[in-house]
């Protein structure tokens, strides 16, 4: 299988398959790898979805692609330090933005917490001064069973 021409149609789409994962990795855009503008012939076979070591079935392509490998990198020496500190400075500012969310839930949970143990102390107060409100009714009911009521006649009555 040195020659493309023998190569199958299913070797063909995975030739095709390779190229455009080259493509998309000398681009800077790949889909199933990081984007951090690094090449290599593993990292073109895993953006292309074949199994491990699946490239090396294709000699033209892998001498195709190391070459496109070392124009790559003589290019990006430059770049690669920009989009590396682009990179860096992204991650860094989603860094910050998920502490400051965390730092901000964490103050709301915390409030919240407060509230519900303000709303648990009043209920026991109110459950306690209910308490005592039926202790003293209970009282004022026996003392009333205790007294005997008279009738006061204010008059004769003809």
């Amino acid at each position: 299988m040195s020659s493309e021409v023998s190569l199958s149609e299913r070797g063909n789409l995975t030739v095709q398959r390779l190229e455009a994962a080259l493509g998309r990795l000398i681009n800077g855009k790949p889909e199933r790898t990081p984007n951090d503008g690094k090449i290599s012939l593993s990292r073109i076979n895993k953006e292309a979805g074949l199994s491990s070591g699946g490239i090396y079935y294709y000699a033209e392509f892998v001498d195709k692609a190391r070459k496109e490998i070392e124009k790559h990198n003589s290019q990006k020496s430059t770049y690669s330090s920009t989009s590396s500190k682009i990179y860096i400075d992204r991650l860094r500012a989603q860094r910050d933005k998920e502490r400051e969310l965390k730092e901000r839930y964490r103050s709301q949970r915390d409030e919240i917490k407060k509230f519900c143990d303000q709303v648990v102390a009043r209920n026991a107060n109110l459950e306690f001064s209910l308490y005592e409100a039926l202790e003293r009714i209970d009282a004022l009911e026996a003392e009333v069973k205790k007294v005997k009521v008279v009738e006061l006649d204010r008059g004769k009555k003809c």
